[in-house]
């Protein structure tokens, strides 16, 4: 019988060598590799189970491994050596059972990444101690604040009416955690409002000069400390990292996968980001309510805000837009103006 050519690893080292393995008698295999002979009794050696063709592992007692693609040599050479396929082996070679299972695995994917991975961020998110939050936060303004944001050009005056106005909201607000509010003008974002974790609310000075009074600015505050209540910006960094995570797993660290794994978690992510929208406008609407503000002043600045992005930040990737398109959200007339009607409270 013809040896086997494989790869040798030894207990020591993860970098393999080149081997070759034969019988050894009847009780026995030899195996040769650079610098290395050694003869084991076949009882004490463990077989991987064939499966298609994966590679075979040769287990030694020492814990070193021969690794070899000649499946049939194997099973030629060492016929004493429990060498009956094992039952994955006899199962992938029914297509229907292998059908089955792949459209399981991808069902099975599906509903966790859809249920299972929100749940989970969530739970996570209410574990982690705020001081979490804080440091992501923090890093995040000064990645912004090098990036895309510019100190603030309102006037001291203003900058000082806005601040006491968010302070005031937040001390009714109840979110758990202090609550900042952060003036930035930005070219690159135009009129925008964003949460960070830890609290911090990042206003555009684009979004203030649009606003028409600052009962509408109340509207975008209150939607962005919804965002803070529910500790939406480290829920999605946790749901990011999982669905990468998943993603890997899933295909491996393929060089010709690598694109579609990149892309994986923005397209899930997607669906969770307008989730959490939904979820802001909600509160929003409900602070509006109790304050006696009528809630249609959301709609009103989020119409304006849906023309200024279609327009001027026509060239802004969709990923870096917080408010996405307003058609589930407010009822917008040609021009931006707000459709005249009393919104269904959620």
């Amino acid at each position: 019988m013809a040896p086997i050519h494989g790869r040798y690893f030894d207990a020591q080292r993860s970098r393999p060598v080149a081997a070759i393995l034969s019988c050894d008698g009847e009780e026995g295999v030899r195996l040769q590799a650079e610098a290395v002979t050694r003869s084991d009794v076949l009882s004490t050696v463990v077989i991987s189970d064939r499966i298609g063709a994966i590679p075979r592992r040769l287990r030694f007692p020492d814990g070193a491994l021969f690794e070899t693609d000649d499946n049939d040599a194997i099973d030629a050479l060492l016929p004493g050596a429990r060498m009956s396929p094992g039952w994955v082996h006899r199962l992938e070679q029914r297509w229907r059972v292998v059908l089955l299972s792949l459209l399981a695995v991808v069902a099975t994917c599906g509903l966790f990444l859809q249920f299972g991975m929100p749940w989970l961020a969530h739970r996570v998110a209410d574990a982690l101690p705020p001081g979490i939050d804080a440091a992501i936060g923090a890093r995040s303004l000064e990645i912004l604040d090098r990036s895309l944001l510019l100190p603030s050009a309102l006037p001291e005056a203003r900058q000082q009416q806005l601040n006491d106005l968010f302070n005031r909201m937040a001390a009714d607000a109840g979110s758990g955690q202090p609550l900042r509010l952060v003036l930035r003008d930005s070219k690159a974002l135009g009129a925008n409002a964003f949460a960070l974790p830890a609290g911090t609310v990042i206003l555009t000075d684009s979004l203030v000069a649009m606003s028409r009074d600052d009962e509408e600015l109340q509207a975008v505050l209150a939607h962005e400390i919804g965002h803070v209540r529910q500790r939406h910006a480290l829920r999605q960094l946790l749901q990011g990292a999982g669905v990468s995570a998943m993603s890997v797993v899933l295909f491996g660290d393929l060089t010709s996968l690598s694109a579609l794994t990149g892309a994986v978690p923005l397209l899930l992510q997607a669906k969770h980001s307008r989730d959490f929208e939904r979820e802001a406008d909600a509160f929003a609407r409900r602070w509006l309510a109790a304050h006696r503000i009528a809630t249609h002043r959301f709609d009103d600045i989020l119409c304006r805000m849906t023309i200024e992005r279609n327009d001027d930040r026509a060239d802004l990737p969709d990923y870096l837009s917080t408010h996405p398109a307003t058609q589930d959200r407010a009822a917008c007339a040609a021009g931006g103006s707000r459709i005249i009607r009393e919104p269904a409270h959620p």
